[in-house]
């Protein structure tokens, strides 16, 4: 083959390639908004499974259900990505993303996550019930009457007004799979596939529950921070890091300020909805615990128990070093001529 020949075919491929890579482009941009601003309490796949499932009330939505593709047109889900969902520890992330980057993530969300329910199988939660949980719960979903007498607490009584009220699907299916801690509630998640959890409790709820949602329960109040010996506040960044408060700064708020707040106190917009409660980086104990590598470590590998994710999926470890830089020298050990004014502006 020539070389002019071989040039042309190759400028050819090229230009058949050039609208593929032009379409690659945003979606790989679509996938980094999402990784960055909601995988967090919405999990890496969408399915809600994150460190924020148990520390939120509600608990983060999970995308992958047949109730999200139902309820979840993508005119709903713009607006609660622009101004937040009331009553929910979801902000709104209007100032941030603004309306190309907003209509981007939802789309990623429905694209990869969201897809039609199967066919309905009304009869095939009955079979599930009846071998793993009319035992306790009873026939007629009611409490069986040797549980309601030997078990403490006893079963719940799914006919109840205020099962109804008080148990949504998400709290349901959470119960199923992981059980319910300081009951008989054991979990199921090695005996049920996650299909048939779902199976069974949509049967539960369409056959036993009569009432409505209501409030949720509140949440009980955190253990207080345990104090300990005062950490070394002279002690630098791992790695031989040096971090960039103005670049932490940036990134907290645009990120952290959500949970921690603005000024670093813990009363973030999304704090009432957390247990336990964000850290408060100005409280005694975290000016006594917290230097350089403390936070380090707690921004790149999460904290085990807490809503707090583990950053280090999403930010190097300079990115880190920046916003732990910028967390110490604004709220943990502020210079003395800062002190008098607002850390944050």
């Amino acid at each position: 083959m020539s070389l002019p020949s071989s040039l042309a075919r190759c400028a050819g491929v090229i230009a058949a390639c050039l609208p593929l890579l032009a379409v690659a482009a945003p979606a790989v941009e679509s996938q980094r908004l999402y990784q960055h601003h909601c995988a967090a309490c919405h999990g890496e796949h969408g399915d809600g499974k994150s460190r924020a499932q148990f520390g939120l009330d509600p608990p983060p939505r999970d995308f992958t259900t047949a109730e999200a593709w139902q309820e979840l047109s993508r005119e709903r889900m713009i607006l609660s990505v622009t101004y937040g969902r009331p009553g929910t520890a979801m902000v709104g992330w209007g100032d941030r993303l603004g309306e190309d980057g907003i209509a981007a993530v939802v789309d990623y969300i429905r694209a990869s996550f969201m897809h039609p329910p199967a066919a309905p199988q009304p009869a095939s939660g009955q079979p599930l019930y009846k071998r793993h949980c009319a035992a306790c719960h009873g026939d007629r979903g009611n409490g069986a009457t040797w549980a309601r007498n030997s078990l403490n607490p006893p079963p719940r009584d799914f006919t109840a007004a205020d099962a109804g009220r008080e148990l949504t699907r998400e709290r349901m299916l959470l119960a199923v799979t992981h059980g319910r801690p300081g009951t008989a509630m054991m979990p199921f998640s090695r005996e049920l596939s996650a299909a048939e959890i779902e199976t069974v409790v949509d049967y539960v709820r369409a056959t036993f529950m009569t009432g409505t949602a209501g409030p949720a329960a509140p949440a009980p109040a955190a253990t207080p921070a345990p104090t300990g010996p005062a950490a070394d506040m002279s002690a630098a960044l791992p790695h031989g890091l040096r971090g960039d408060a103005d670049q932490g700064r940036r990134f907290y708020l645009g990120n952290c300020y959500v949970c921690h707040g603005e000024q670093g106190d813990g009363r973030g917009p999304r704090a009432s909805f957390i247990q336990p409660p964000p850290r408060n980086f100005l409280a005694p104990e975290s000016r006594r615990a917290l230097n350089r590598p403390a936070l380090f470590a707690a921004i790149s590998g999460g904290k085990r128990g807490t809503v707090m994710p583990a950053w280090s999926s999403v930010l190097s470890d300079q990115e880190i070093a920046d916003v732990a830089e910028f967390v110490f020298t604004a709220f943990i050990a502020p210079a003395p001529e800062t002190q008098k004014k607002k850390a944050v502006n």
